[in-house]
Parts: C-alpha cells; sequence; structure tokens
C-alpha cells in the first residue's frame, strides 16, 4: 500500500516551503505533496490572520482529496479551517495543533506551548481550551520572532527556544514541549539535546512531521473523522468565493 500525504501552508509568502520540506517524511511507501495559498494572508499571527486563510485552505483540501489525496495535513498551528475541510471531504484531515498537543499530553501528562509572538497567547489558549486539554496545559512561552522572520533567525532560534523549553519545565512542571509554529520545523532533535544536557529529558514535538506520520497511519488503518459530526454542508448559493462544486 502506497499513500500520499497532502500538506497545505495556508499562506501567500511563496518561499516560506519548498517541496523539499517534507522529503524526511517520505518513505518508499509514502509520499508527500504540497500547495501554498492563491488567496489569504502572508502570514498567520492572529484571528483575523487565520480567518483571511480559511476559504482558500478548504478549496485546497477539496483539490487534494479530487488528485488522488489520501489525507490532508493543514500546515499552520492554528489549525485554520480544520473543521470546514473535515466537513468539505472525506479523507483524513489533521490538524498539527490538536495533533501535537493531544500526543503531548500522553507522553508528557502536561505540555507548555512555545510559539512565535506573546500576542498569541489569547489565540492559543482558546483552542487548547476547545480541544479539551486545558487541564494538561501547562504554560504558553513566547520567543518574539515573527513568523517570516523565522528563517533569518534560525541560528539563534534554538538557543532561544531551548531556553523557554527549560524555564517552563522547571517554574511550570511541564511533561512536554509543543513546538508552537510550523517554522519551527527541524528543530525539535537539537532542542531536546540541549535539554538532556541540562538534565532535562522530556519529549519536544515538532508536529509537522508527527501530524504527516498521523495522517499515515490512520490511511493504513481504514480510519477517518466521523462525517456524522462533520456532515457536508447543505447545497445553497455562495456568492463572492470561487467554491469547488461540494455536491457533483
Amino acid at each position: 500500500m502506497k499513500t500520499n500525504i497532502h500538506v497545505i501552508t495556508p499562506i501567500t509568502t511563496c518561499d516560506f516551503r519548498t517541496g523539499d520540506d517534507f522529503r524526511a517524511c517520505e518513505r518508499t511507501d509514502l509520499t508527500v505533496t504540497s500547495s501554498m495559498l492563491d488567496r489569504g494572508p502572508a502570514s498567520i499571527e492572529s484571528e483575523f490572520d487565520e480567518v483571511l486563510a480559511i476559504p482558500d485552505t478548504i478549496v485546497r483540501a477539496i483539490e487534494a482529496e479530487r488528485a488522488g489525496a489520501d489525507a490532508v495535513v493543514i500546515d499552520c498551528m492554528g489549525d485554520p479551517g480544520l473543521a470546514a475541510c473535515r466537513e468539505a471531504v472525506s479523507i483524513p484531515v489533521l490538524g498539527p495543533c490538536q495533533t501535537g498537543c493531544h500526543v503531548a499530553s500522553m507522553l508528557g501528562h502536561r505540555f507548555s506551548f512555545i510559539t512565535v509572538l506573546d500576542r498569541l497567547r489569547p489565540m492559543i489558549d482558546h483552542i487548547v481550551g476547545s480541544y479539551g486539554l486545558t487541564d494538561r496545559y501547562a504554560a504558553f512561552e513566547a520567543v518574539n520572532v515573527p513568523v517570516l522572520d523565522i528563517s533569518h533567525s534560525i541560528d539563534r532560534l534554538g538557543g532561544l527556544l531551548a531556553a523557554k523549553a527549560g524555564k517552563t519545565i522547571r517554574e511550570d512542571h511541564a511533561g512536554a514541549i509543543v513546538l508552537g509554529c510550523t517554522g519551527f520545523m527541524g528543530l525539535a532533535e537539537s532542542i531536546g539535546r540541549q535539554l538532556a544536557d541540562e538534565g532535562l529529558k522530556v519529549p519536544v514535538i515538532d508536529a509537522i512531521p508527527l501530524t504527516i506520520r498521523f495522517a499515515d497511519t490512520l490511511v493504513r488503518c481504514g480510519l477517518t473523522h466521523s462525517k456524522r459530526i462533520y456532515p457536508l454542508p447543505d447545497r445553497k448559493v455562495i456568492t463572492g468565493y470561487s467554491m469547488p462544486d461540494l455536491w457533483r
């Protein structure tokens, strides 16, 4: 059995991702394809940005299913459009925040979420609460590096993230760390090593590789989201949006 997981990066900054970013997740029996948005924000750092990203994210999910993808992963820790995409398609649709936080709670009981900007605190608090994980949520931390500056700050980001992680493990008794921006992809291993050197050996969740592999597992187990909980929307006129016909 060969599976294809399609990753939607829900922003319009074309050089934020390349196909090579996901190669490490591939195997001979697993391919990863990807797409970005034509319409939406340059990055997602607020509820406002997230709402603007959702319509084209839904379109990309529908297109991926019709092109033969076996599952979809939304490449943003805000999980924009997750429920809406599940209503629009039948293949599994996963968000890295939901997946990463649940796995962190399994492996470390209580987790801390470390992301880009402090302004995201209420948004992440709301998301974690909506996933039923408030009692497993140790703390929120931010390194105050905007999303589009991550590539220019990568040399110092590992140290900043490790320092924040060490602080919250000691002070908030976090048993796991969720890297709260998918732009941090690839940094978990070095952060984990730095923490282990300090005697703080805890799981550090790199949510996009985890979510891609978890999506593959769901496909291989023949599982997807409940269409009783995420039913196809009723047919109606949609004005102002270019949307594939869901009811064809």
